[in-house]
C-alpha cells in the first residue's frame, strides 16, 4: 500500500511539473510561407535569377530606413551582380499622405516606368520632411525631375487602397515593410543574412523558426 502512495505521489509531481512547464512555455513559431504575388507587370530592376519584393508605405519611417539603408546594399551585393531583381510595392495604410503618394507611384510607373525606382525612391527618402505628401510637395517633385504634376496627380487612388487590401488580406502583410525573397515572406525585413539564406536554400517554404521575445 506505502509503495502504491508513493507511486501515486510521484506520477502527482510529475504530472504537475509537466503541466507547468507547458504553461510557462511561451515559444512561438513562425512557418516561412511562399506566395504568389501579384506583381507579374510591375517594373522591375535587375534581372537575375531571384526575387526581391520590398512592401512599404511612404509614410512609414522604418521603410524610409530600410531605403537608406538595405537597398544600397541590395543593390551592390545582388542586383548589380546579376544575381536577383528588385520590385518596390507601396501600400496605403498610415494616413491621406500614403494614399495621395501611391497614387503618384501608380501614374509614374503608366507613365514614365524608365525612370520609375529613381523617382521612387527619391519620395522614399524625402519622407518626413516638411509638406510631406501634399499636393504641393507632388508639384514640386514634378518640377524637379521636369514631370507633368497633373499627370502624376491624375487620380487613381482606388489602385493604392486595393493593392493595400489585396496584400493584407491574401499575402501576410500585417506590418511595413514587409520583404518576400523568391516569394517567401521574410521574419526581419532588415536582414541581409535572412534573404541570401532564401536564395542560397538554406531556407524554404515550410520551415520553421523561433520568433525572438519582444
Amino acid at each position: 500500500m506505502k509503495r502504491f502512495l508513493f507511486l501515486l505521489i510521484g506520477l502527482i509531481v510529475i504530472l504537475a511539473a509537466c503541466s507547468q512547464s507547458e504553461a510557462v512555455d511561451t515559444t512561438k513559431l513562425h512557418t516561412y510561407t511562399k506566395y504568389e504575388l501579384p506583381l507579374q507587370e510591375k517594373v522591375v530592376i535587375g534581372e537575375g535569377e531571384h526575387e526581391i519584393v520590398f512592401v512599404f508605405d511612404y509614410s512609414c519611417p522604418w521603410c524610409k530606413k530600410w531605403m537608406e539603408e538595405l537597398l544600397p546594399e541590395i543593390e551592390e551585393r545582388w542586383l548589380e551582380t546579376g544575381e536577383a531583381t528588385f520590385k518596390g510595392q507601396p501600400l496605403v495604410l498610415l494616413n491621406e499622405q500614403s494614399q495621395l503618394l501611391a497614387n503618384v507611384d501608380y501614374n509614374v510607373e503608366r507613365l514614365i516606368p524608365d525612370r520609375y525606382y529613381e523617382v521612387q525612391r527619391a519620395i522614399g527618402l524625402d519622407s518626413g520632411s516638411d509638406g510631406f505628401g501634399t499636393e504641393a510637395y507632388v508639384r514640386e517633385l514634378a518640377s524637379e525631375f521636369n514631370l507633368n504634376a497633373d499627370e502624376l496627380l491624375e487620380n487613381h487612388v482606388d489602385i493604392g487602397i486595393q493593392n493595400s487590401r489585396l496584400f493584407t488580406r491574401d499575402f501576410g502583410v500585417a506590418y511595413v515593410p514587409t520583404v518576400y525573397v523568391d516569394g517567401i515572406q521574410l521574419v526581419d525585413a532588415f536582414s541581409l543574412e535572412e534573404m541570401e539564406q532564401v536564395m542560397d536554400g538554406t531556407i524554404k517554404a515550410g520551415d520553421q523558426v523561433e520568433l525572438p521575445e519582444n
